[in-house]
């Protein structure tokens, strides 16, 4: 039998491409297998916006994968308003992936709460299922990036809440393997993407369907 190393090896003379393919998908695997870590009874204290909020022992947390509109943008006060509806005095459950922390110091999470019938849920899903946030799948964060693709496809086809507005661009666009992000061919954030994470689509519609979520700034 041959070993794994040496079949990495060959991989990598032969077809880097493939081997960085086969690297992402066993993190994604492995992302998915390991053991949810849990943090319950944290009361929310103050919801900052559609996806982010500070709990009572004063850390604040992003929700994992998704990414709602900024202010000023359109569906900022739906989205947060949603969130305050759903989190705001309550006491959530949080989950943790890989990665427990942005750049900004910020809690990642997968934020649960149990509803006046004591149901469970999940709070990143509901705002991408009523069409308040966007997927933002970013590695090694990964555990329900299938799942919140899945919800957005749905609330893209019912046309709800920010998509009732946004008109995807039918030019080709190319898209950032790294930050999941799609960009016009014009946009100044394209021309930086390194080549090796650069992917290129038909149109805005085939990179959402892939996963991608639209560049804020050129909003193809």
């Amino acid at each position: 039998m041959v070993p794994l190393n040496r079949h990495i090896v060959r991989l990598r003379r032969k077809s880097p491409v493939l081997l960085l393919a086969l690297l992402a998908a066993l993190l994604a695997l492995w992302a998915q297998r390991r053991p949810a870590s849990k943090l319950t009874h944290l009361r929310v204290v103050r919801v900052v916006d559609g996806d982010t909020i500070v709990l009572s022992d004063g850390r604040t947390v992003r929700y994992i994968g998704i990414d709602t509109p900024e202010q000023g943008q359109p569906y900022y006060d739906a989205a947060r308003n949603f969130n305050r509806k759903l989190v705001a005095g309550k006491q959530v459950e949080l989950e943790f992936d890989v990665e427990r922390y942005d750049h900004y110091g910020r809690l990642l999470a997968y934020v649960f709460v149990r509803d006046s019938k004591g149901r469970r849920i999940f709070v990143n899903a509901e705002m991408v299922r009523n069409g308040f946030a966007r997927t933002y799948t970013k590695p090694p964060n990964v555990r329900y990036a299938e799942m919140f693709v899945r919800l957005q496809e749905e609330a893209r086809k019912n046309r709800r809440g920010l998509w009732s507005v946004y008109r995807p661009t039918r030019q080709p666009v190319v898209g950032n393997r790294n930050t999941r992000t799609f960009h016009r061919l014009t946009c100044p954030l394209a021309k930086r993407i390194r080549p090796h994470n650069r992917v290129r689509f038909r149109n805005a519609e085939a990179a959402l369907q892939a996963g991608y979520h639209p560049c804020r700034e050129c909003r193809p």
